[in-house]
C-alpha cells in the first residue's frame, strides 16, 4: 500500500520567513514606510502604543531658562487591523519546502495578493496628513505634461524640504501610477538625471526625480478622473505586520496538501509633515 504523503514535515518558519522576505524585497509602499514597532508585532502584539516626542525648540541662553516643551502621555494605537488570508494547494509539502525554486515560486504567487492589499491600503493613509504638504486637489487637479512634471516632483520636495521632512539621514520618495511613470519617462529632465548618474539606490524604484526616488505601482494613484502622486520620507507612515497563522492540511477533492495562512497588518500617519502629495490630471 502506497502512503500518502501528509503535513507532519510541514516547517511553518521556513514559509514564513520566505514570504516576509518576498513582501520586504519587492512590497512597493513597504520601501516607502518605517518599521519603529516591528518589535512589538514580532511578539503577537496586535495593538501597538505609540507615543510621538513633541517638537522640541531651542532658544538662545541668556542666564536664565523660561519654558520648557511636554510630551504627551496619551499614546497612538497602532492597530493590526488589516487581515488577509491565502491559500496555495501544493503536491507534496515537503518535497516543495526542500526544493528552494518551487518554494519561491509557490511564495512569489503567495505574495502577489498581499503585495496588493498593502500597497492600496499604506498609500491610503495620506488623507490624514497636513494641507499644508498638499499640491492640487480633486476640485482643482494640476494638469501634468513631459514638459513640466519636472517641476511638479520639484514642488514636492520643496514642501517637505521646507516641513523638515528631508534631510540628510531622510532622503525622499515619490509612488506614482503606471500612467503617470509613463509621463515621467517621456520626459528629458528623467532621462538626463538618469544617464548623468542621478540613480535611484534602493529596491524597486525605477531612477530619481528632483532628489526624490520613484517607485510604481499598479494598485495606487488613479481616480476617476484623477491621479494622486504620493511624496515623503520613511518618517511619515509607520507599519507591522504578523504572520499570524499559518498550517497545512489534507485537500478534500484531491491527494494534494494545502498551505494557508492568515496575515495581520496595520499602519497610520505619525508624522504628516513628511507626506506630501499632488492631484492631477494627464495632460
Amino acid at each position: 500500500m502506497t502512503v500518502i504523503s501528509d503535513y507532519s514535515g510541514f516547517v511553518g518558519e521556513v514559509w514564513s520567513k520566505k514570504i516576509n522576505a518576498a513582501l520586504d524585497k519587492t512590497c512597493c509602499m513597504l520601501q516607502c514606510v518605517n518599521r519603529d514597532w516591528q518589535q512589538d508585532a514580532d511578539k503577537g502584539v496586535s495593538k501597538i502604543n505609540i507615543i510621538t516626542p513633541t517638537t522640541i525648540s531651542a532658544s538662545e541662553y541668556t542666564g536664565a531658562i523660561s519654558e520648557y516643551g511636554t510630551m504627551s502621555t496619551t499614546p497612538t494605537i497602532l492597530e493590526l487591523s488589516q487581515k488577509i488570508y491565502f491559500g496555495i494547494t501544493v503536491p507534496d509539502v515537503a518535497e516543495v519546502q526542500s526544493n528552494v525554486s518551487i518554494l519561491d515560486t509557490v511564495v512569489e504567487n503567495a505574495k502577489k495578493g498581499i503585495e496588493q492589499k498593502i500597497d492600496s491600503y499604506l498609500f491610503g493613509q495620506y488623507t490624514s496628513t497636513d494641507a499644508e504638504n498638499q499640491l492640487g486637489s480633486t476640485e482643482s487637479a494640476v494638469e501634468i505634461t513631459k514638459e513640466n512634471i519636472y517641476a511638479q516632483f520639484v514642488a514636492l520636495a520643496k514642501k517637505l524640504k521646507i516641513s523638515g521632512a528631508i534631510d540628510g539621514s531622510n532622503p525622499g520618495w515619490v509612488v506614482v501610477h503606471p500612467d503617470v511613470e509613463e509621463v515621467i519617462l517621456l520626459s528629458d529632465s528623467f532621462t538626463k538625471a538618469t544617464d548623468a548618474a542621478d540613480k535611484a539606490t534602493r529596491e524597486g524604484a525605477i531612477g530619481k526625480i528632483a532628489g526624490l526616488d520613484v517607485f510604481v505601482s499598479n494598485n495606487v494613484g488613479k481616480n476617476s478622473d484623477h491621479y494622486v502622486v504620493l511624496a515623503g520620507t520613511q518618517k511619515g507612515i509607520t507599519y507591522a505586520s504578523q504572520l499570524a497563522k499559518i498550517e497545512t492540511l489534507r485537500a478534500e477533492s484531491s491527494f494534494n496538501s494545502i498551505v494557508r495562512g492568515l496575515y495581520m497588518f496595520g499602519g497610520m500617519v505619525v508624522n504628516p509633515k513628511a507626506i506630501a502629495t499632488l492631484t492631477c490630471t494627464i495632460g
